[in-house]
Order: structure tokens, then C-alpha cells, then sequence
């Protein structure tokens, strides 16, 4: 029976080509912009390259220090050594890792001899980083805890950077200038995209070669200019590292003067991204709730739509439907042909959503990926997209499951209230 369904479907679609393709083309736009956030989301906190460990990540980026006595006499900023230090002691943590950004201003390299440069993005980071943040090697290795501590001139370096500077990948070893002064290269990663701030750079160095790294604020060791990076030993132990630093903070203040407030944090790297004030948590379900409000938004203004088109059809083709049952077909037979010719164009829609969501993703990648954010960093590169970002089945299954559902829905309604009607009612319907 299905496979006849689908012939008379194919027949209908073919003889009613407006219809089909107003139905068409309405379920390809629901699916293109439903997928289009399930991207943006799926890139925001999902694992991807070169962050495949953020199940088991946690970050927490800032602190707000203020008198015991007067809390809105407060400091707000980044990470202190003292707060790393006391990361580095919990139980189940196995990496802490630390970045610093670098000063934005006259970050060149060149090669020796040469007076061309190029302006890169640098980012000082210690030998943690590397088994925290996972970045494809194609030559060379990363830095390690003696490049840290000697503070010596390595850098690992972007593919896209050592083709520039060299015209090859294969460059561990060779030597470039960063302002004047002579660098080893230790090793080329993949490009990394913006995508994923936490990770980009054209450029890494050791952060002892950073004197900011080590800047602390006069009342308290917690804060500074870093970013701290918490890799757990398993995802499942992640609340107890969170409840562990937030109890090793409360006893660093125990005695003190000056309190200091994690707000909420340590944060899962998922959900990191959305933190972007430095003096008060995210308010991830009001975020959450406007995205299901958008959701909801390009789903059922379609479906209503739709839905108003069937039921048309539907009182157009009464007299069919009443002849068939006069030769026995049954209700449940004329509600199944209904379902099977909606989920043929549902389908059909699903392969045109799928191609305008990647139109309109890879056409404006530049901007789409900050859809959502409420800040925006002006010194990071316009962010690309990888076929990992991409072509995730799990976001397609996603968007098509709520279209299916919708689009059943808003043909089953009219369906079933159209065959209410008895035999000689549809068969009286005038054409």
C-alpha cells in the first residue's frame, strides 16, 4: 500500500505543480533557517576542531573581587595565577590550561632579510594548552613545560602562516623574525577558525614570554589577564570539580578583607561562549527561551500556512475521496494517502531546506556564527567554516524531525476534519 501511496503522491504532485511547489519551496525555508541555528549552536558548543575535549572542559574566564563589607565596590576582569594554582590542586583535574592575548598592535613577523611582513593574531599560551585544545599537527610538535620555563623563542604556527612566510608546511626548525627578534618554529597546526575563539591564532608562544601573563590585581591573586581552561578526567565528575574550586575559593577568602565571586563559574565549555560580561552571569535560560521562540516562529507561521492550503485541496478534491469510498475505501486508507503524499513533498522540501541552509550559511559565514553573541570581538578574523561545522547529520536530523512533525501535523488536522464528512456529502460537492 505505501508504494502505491507514494505513485498517486508522485501523480498529484505532478498534476498540481503550484501547489507543490508553494509547499515545496515553504518547508525548504523552514528547514534552511531551522538548520541554519541548529549550525550556529552546534558550533557554539559542540565538539569540534580543535576543541574535541569540551565534554570534559570547564572554563572559568572571570573574577569579581570586592570589599567584604561593600560588594558593590567591586573590580571585575579576568583570571589571576592564584585562581590556576588553585585549579591546578583539585581532584579529577588533569590539565589546566592557561592563555593570555596578546597586545593587538604591531604583531608582524617576517622572514630574516626580507621587508615584507604580515600582521598575525597571537596568542601566549603555557604547555598545558596543547593536550586541553587539540589541534591537528602537520609538522613539527608542540611547545613543552622546558620551552615554558627556559622562556625560550619558539612559536607553533598556523598553516595558512608558514605558507605565507615559507610556502610550506613542512617548516619545523626553520627561523622567522617577531619584531626584529629571531623565532624557532616548532611545529604547524591546521588553521583554526575563529569559530571557536578560545583556540585561534596565526601564532602561539610560551606565556612566560608574556609579561602580562603574570599581572595580578593589588587585592587579590585571583584576578588578572587569563583565561583558565579546567580539562576533567571525566565528564561524568565535572560538578564535583566545579563545587571543589568554588569550596577552594571560599576558603583563599576565609580571614580576608576582600571577597571573591566566580559568578556561577567554573562554566562547561558549551556553554562558556554565552558568557560574555565580566560582571554578571549569562542568563542562559532567557537566551534559550528567545531561541525557542524563534524556532517555534519559523516553524508554525509555515505549517499555519500550509495547513490553510491543504485544507483547500482538500474541498476541492471531496468528490474523489467520496468515490473512493463508495468503492470501499476506508477512512483510515484515505487518511494514510494524505500522510504519504505530505511526507513526499516534506521530503522533497527537506533536500531544497538542506541546500538554502548551506546558501545562506557559506554566503554569509562572515556574520551568521555572531548571530547570537552579544559582544563581538573586532580583532578576531572573520570566521570560516569547515565540512565538520557543516555537514553534521545529527543538525539536519534535528531540523527535518521538527519540520516532519509540524508538516504531519498541519495536514493530518484538515485531513481528518475533510473526511468527516459521509459519501453522499463529497460526492454533492460541486467541482
Amino acid at each position: 500500500m505505501i508504494r502505491i501511496y507514494l505513485k498517486q503522491a508522485w501523480a498529484m504532485l505532478r498534476q498540481n505543480r503550484l501547489f507543490s511547489s508553494i509547499y515545496v519551496v515553504g518547508t525548504g525555508l523552514s528547514i534552511a533557517l531551522t538548520m541554519t541555528l541548529f549550525i550556529i549552536f552546534y558550533v557554539k558548543t559542540a565538539p569540534i576542531y580543535p576543541e574535541y575535549n569540551r565534554d570534559r572542559t570547564l572554563v572559568v574566564r572571570y573574577v569579581k573581587t570586592f570589599p567584604a563589607e561593600k560588594p558593590d565596590n567591586y573590580n571585575a576582569g579576568l583570571v589571576g595565577t592564584g585562581l590556576v594554582g588553585l585549579a591546578d590542586s583539585l581532584p579529577h583535574v588533569t590539565d589546566v590550561a592557561v592563555t593570555c592575548d596578546a597586545d593587538t598592535r604591531g604583531q608582524n613577523v617576517a622572514l630574516p632579510g626580507q621587508k615584507q611582513a604580515f600582521n598575525v593574531r597571537l596568542l601566549y599560551v603555557n604547555s598545558a594548552f596543547w593536550r586541553v585544545f587539540t589541534p591537528r599537527f602537520l609538522s613539527g610538535k608542540p611547545l613543552t613545560g622546558a620551552d615554558e620555563e627556559a622562556r625560550s623563542h619558539t612559536a607553533v604556527i598556523s598553516e595558512s602562516l608558514a605558507r605565507r612566510l615559507f610556502a610550506s608546511t613542512d617548516v619545523a626548525g626553520r627561523t622567522f623574525l617577531y619584531r626584529g627578534n629571531p623565532y624557532t618554529v616548532s611545529g604547524v597546526v591546521a588553521d583554526v577558525s575563529s569559530a571557536t575563539p578560545d583556540a585561534v591564532a596565526d601564532l602561539w608562544m610560551p606565556i612566560t614570554l608574556n609579561a602580562f601573563a603574570t599581572y595580578r590585581h593589588r587585592n587579590s591573586d585571583l584576578l588578572g589577564n587569563l583565561t583558565c581552561f579546567l580539562l576533567v578526567d571525566d565528564a561524568a565528575n565535572k560538578e564535583t570539580v566545579k563545587e571543589a574550586l568554588r569550596d577552594a575559593v571560599r576558603r583563599h577568602d576565609a580571614g580576608q578583607s576582600y571577597v571573591n565571586d566566580l559568578m556561577g563559574q567554573p562554566d562547561d565549555a558549551a556553554l562558556s561562549s554565552f558568557r560574555t560580561d565580566a560582571v554578571n552571569a549569562p542568563d542562559l535560560g532567557g537566551l534559550f527561551r528567545s531561541l525557542l521562540y524563534i524556532v517555534l516562529a519559523l516553524l508554525f507561521i509555515p505549517a499555519v500556512n500550509l495547513s490553510g492550503m491543504i485544507a483547500s485541496r482538500m474541498d476541492r478534491r471531496m468528490a474523489e475521496l467520496g468515490i473512493r469510498k463508495a468503492y470501499g475505501a476506508t477512512r483510515d486508507m484515505l487518511l494514510g494517502q494524505v500522510l504519504w503524499e505530505n511526507l513526499l513533498l516534506t521530503l522533497i522540501g527537506a533536500v531544497a531546506g538542506l541546500l538554502f541552509c548551506y546558501l545562506i550559511v557559506l554566503t554569509s559565514g562572515s556574520w551568521v556564527l555572531t548571530l547570537f553573541d552579544a559582544e563581538v570581538d573586532i580583532n578576531l578574523p572573520a570566521p570560516f567554516l569547515t565540512m565538520e561545522m557543516l555537514f553534521n547529520p545529527w543538525v539536519f536530523l534535528c531540523a527535518f524531525g521538527l519540520c516532519l512533525v509540524l508538516n504531519v501535523v498541519s495536514a493530518l488536522l484538515p485531513a481528518w476534519w475533510g473526511l468527516k464528512h459521509t459519501i453522499v456529502q463529497e460526492l454533492y460537492t460541486k467541482r
